[in-house]
């Protein structure tokens, strides 16, 4: 990752104070659906297997699998409970995958549905799961936070004020979380794994960009996310800081809801996308620190491809809003956030401006991040939104299309917001889910990247470093390229 080695031994004690770009909604794992609520969550929960800071799968609550043809066996850790003292085994894990399939139907219930047949218990320390085909990116679905296991225990008691009252196996267990303020965690005497270095972690929501820039050159957090690139001079020049980037795997876009007019024709669709000079956003704005993007999949995402996408051409953009029959432009309005986004402000003004070029006039409808959340889950057919700022990670290319603009992902069942539904697209992802051969999915997948980036369901904009600021004091921190900024039992801060 580019840290240095710790100069002495790591040391038990101290809290860490994070702080974070926004609070979390949520810590109730298939409700789970912003990066916040993410972070958090990982730090109270385990899966069964979970990604190393390379991608790489390794063991979690499960110490080994085996999978033939559709039937993933998994043989299930010793020894764990929850935090409420109650046992972990393979029931817990039936019981997770359960609401996912079950009646319950929540947020994250559509990544599995389509998926998985059954999941049994064959015996307290043995978990089955049946597919509906063969799938060749299941352990990249178990590493992900909906497949996080809670308290069945906890469950029963809380309901769906698991939400706030988060029960795992984690090494860190949930103390308070005060609203607008900070979520408290304490280390987790009886982890499984090896004691915790930290006493805890208080992750504090700072939305303001500067406000986490001033509060870690105080010393007042000794981790900080979404550093803008201006400040990456500052804070190198503090002796006691560091800066640390990654290269993730969010891709950020300007969703539309395609079942509304004027967005109900491609052709406007595509004009904004031709309208966006993605070149100056990337090297006026954010000092050269990212790509450009053609389509929801990121680079280093598994099965991306390079698709030609939209190159800035405002001529060309006027005349497909011509032949839609809009010659002067139209109007419309854009859900933004109070600033959840790095350096928001200065990218809505730039789009609004070179919209304006071509006769489009964007309004900006700014709302708090919880509220944010809220619209956007909604159901398109029936959504307020017209616009909308948005981003997605995922580490599987296939899985990003389908989650975000496939047929059977409308929200609130899925992630698809824009209502776009393509029935070419869709026969494609089922045909990469099921194909095993990875030069035939590979070809597969090319074709579906290439589809939805030219069916523009978004104004695709581009790809960011994700900018870490450190007090030099904190180690061995949680950093992966799917946004996850944590902490775990080998984090620890020197006194």
């Amino acid at each position: 990752m580019g840290y240095a080695a710790a100069a002495t031994a790591p040391r038990r004690g101290g809290t860490l104070v994070y702080a974070a770009d926004n609070e979390a909604t949520t810590m109730d794992p298939p409700y789970v659906g912003d990066g916040s609520s993410v972070n958090v969550s990982s730090m109270i929960y385990n899966q069964l297997v979970k990604f190393t800071p390379t991608l790489e799968i390794r063991p979690d609550l499960a110490t080994s699998w085996k999978v033939d043809g559709t039937t993933w066996t998994f043989n299930i850790r010793h020894g764990v409970t929850f935090h409420d003292g109650t046992g972990f085994d393979a029931h817990a894990v039936v019981a997770h995958f359960n609401r996912l399939l079950g009646p319950e139907k929540p947020l994250r219930a559509s990544q599995w549905l389509p998926l998985v047949a059954r999941v049994q218990a064959l015996d307290a320390t043995t978990v089955r799961f049946t597919t509906k085909f063969v799938d060749p990116f299941f352990l990249d679905r178990l590493a992900n936070v909906t497949g996080a296991i809670e308290s069945p225990a906890a469950f029963a008691k809380y309901g769906k004020d698991l939400a706030r009252h988060p029960v795992g196996t984690g090494p860190f267990k949930f103390r308070e979380w005060v609203q607008d303020d900070h979520i408290a965690l304490i280390r987790n005497d009886n982890y499984w794994g090896n004691k915790p270095y930290l006493d805890g972690v208080i992750i504090r929501a700072v939305p303001d960009i500067n406000a986490r820039v001033i509060a870690l050159a105080a010393g007042d957090v000794q981790l900080a996310r979404s550093i803008p690139p201006e400040q990456v001079s500052r804070i190198e020049a503090n002796p006691q800081l560091t800066i640390m980037t990654i290269d993730g795997l969010s891709t950020w876009f300007i969703g539309m809801n395609v079942l509304k007019k004027p967005f109900t024709d491609l052709r406007v669709r595509q004009a904004l996308n031709y309208a966006v000079d993605k070149a100056a956003i990337v090297k006026a704005i954010y000092d050269g620190m990212g790509q450009i993007s053609n389509d929801v999949v990121a680079r280093g995402a598994a099965g991306y491809s390079p698709v030609p996408g939209f190159p800035y051409n405002p001529k060309k953009a006027k005349q497909l809003l011509a032949g839609a029959g809009y010659p002067n432009g139209f109007s419309a309005t854009m859900l933004v956030t109070n600033g959840a986004y790095p350096k928001e402000l200065e990218l809505e003004q730039f789009l609004q401006e070179q919209w304006a070029a071509i006769g489009v006039q964007v309004t900006l409808q700014t709302a708090e991040y919880v509220r944010y959340l809220e619209l956007l889950r909604m159901p398109p057919t029936n959504s307020p939104l017209e616009m909308w700022i948005d981003s997605w990670a995922e580490i599987d290319a296939s899985q990003a299309i389908v989650a975000r603009f496939g047929c059977r992902s409308f929200r609130p069942a899925g992630q698809n917001t824009a209502g776009f539904c393509n029935e070419d697209l869709d026969g494609l992802l089922s045909q990469i889910q099921r194909t095993i051969d990875s030069t035939t999915r590979e070809g597969l997948l090319e074709k579906a990247q290439a589809l939805v980036s030219q069916q523009a369901p978004a104004v695709w904009l581009i790809q960011l470093q994700q900018i870490l600021g450190m007090s030099k004091k904190l180690h061995s921190p949680v950093l992966l390229r799917t946004a996850l900024v944590s902490a775990d039992e080998h984090t620890w801060l020197e006194s």
